[in-house]
């Protein structure tokens, strides 16, 4: 057997036997959680013989997943009232269908906070150490630090996150590409009152989060500052009471995306003996124009449709 290369490893190749007897061992120096493994030979022996034989060795691997619905929120309270943070650690993965949501959450009376969230199916990372000023409210604008990652992030595909912090030094790593940032103000410590909150925001009675939607889909190897957060929640430890039906398994989406051409297109049997008719459905597109739906109605036709990148609704002649 010739050399093998890894292929989650392009630049690394290990040497195989060269003989029909004896035995490489090669030891990986981390853990590779993978469904396939692919093996490319690079070389042959020289004796120009072909043969491969090769024997995977893995160890028993525990997923930390929780499924949130986006009505959960898992809390992860401090030791004490109030805490000032000068390093943080803050590693997970997470897997969504959802272009927006809050995946973490923490603030505090001063005007500190920390959100991670999905905007358009972008990663958001917003840090507030805040800012000494006469105005409270003036300093917390300046301290503001928001920085974006990723793009098309609602694949329903596993993505990693890794932020740390000292200081106002902060790393934020998304799919191993690190962003080096250091946060704007003048304090050091991220000041934060009671807890943490993971899968969306604290309810606090007031109006204040903007509107933020819960995050819905999957976290896996939530560790906050060395603490698994998903171990925690397991042992009954954290603040779950606002989930429905508290899963520690990954659900799968029921829901099936399909690619259409120039020239494909879905017909659906219609109902004439109803005479109200709803339709939603999410769509992702290069094109700045195209048609989406369309039906014939007993007055005339109903047409969506993008133009120029823009989505207009026309029903027979009108245009809305």
């Amino acid at each position: 057997m010739g050399d093998l290369l890894r292929a989650c490893q392009p630049l690394q190749a290990f040497a195989g036997n060269s003989n029909t007897e004896s035995v490489v061992r090669h030891d990986l120096q981390h853990a590779i959680v993978a469904q396939y493994l692919r093996i490319v030979p690079l070389d042959w022996s020289g004796e120009g013989r072909i043969g491969l034989r090769i024997e995977i060795y893995g160890c028993p691997y525990w997923a930390d997943v929780i499924n949130f619905d986006g009505q959960g929120v898992i809390s992860y309270r401090f030791k004490m009232k109030k805490m000032k943070i000068l390093k943080d650690v803050i590693a997970l993965k997470f897997k969504t269908s959802e272009s927006e949501g809050v995946i973490l959450h923490g603030e505090g009376q001063q005007g500190d906070y920390i959100t991670l969230e999905l905007k358009k199916a972008k990663l958001v990372l917003q840090i507030n150490l805040g800012r000494f000023t006469s105005s409270n409210q003036y300093g917390s604008i300046l301290g503001h630090t928001s920085v974006t990652s990723g793009s098309l992030l609602d694949d329903h595909h596993w993505h990693s996150v890794v932020i740390e912090r000292y200081r106002r030094n902060v790393n934020f790593t998304l799919d191993r590409h690190t962003q080096h940032f250091r946060t704007n103000g003048e304090f050091d410590h991220l000041d934060l009152d009671y807890e943490l909150s993971f899968g969306g925001m604290p309810y606090s009675g007031k109006p204040s989060t903007g509107n933020r939607k819960n995050f819905k889909g999957c976290m896996e190897g939530i560790n906050y500052n060395g603490d698994n957060i998903t171990d925690l929640a397991r042992r009954k430890k954290l603040d779950t009471s606002s989930f429905r039906n508290l899963s520690f398994s990954c659900v799968e989406s029921h829901t099936s995306p399909v690619f259409f051409n120039a020239t494909s297109f879905l017909e659906l049997p219609g109902r004439s003996d109803h005479e109200v008719a709803s339709v939603s459905f999410q769509f992702r597109t290069w094109n700045p124009s195209g048609l989406l739906l369309f039906s014939p109605l007993a007055d005339g036709t109903l047409e969506v449709g993008l133009s120029e990148g823009k989505a207009d609704l026309q029903n027979g002649c009108n245009k809305l």
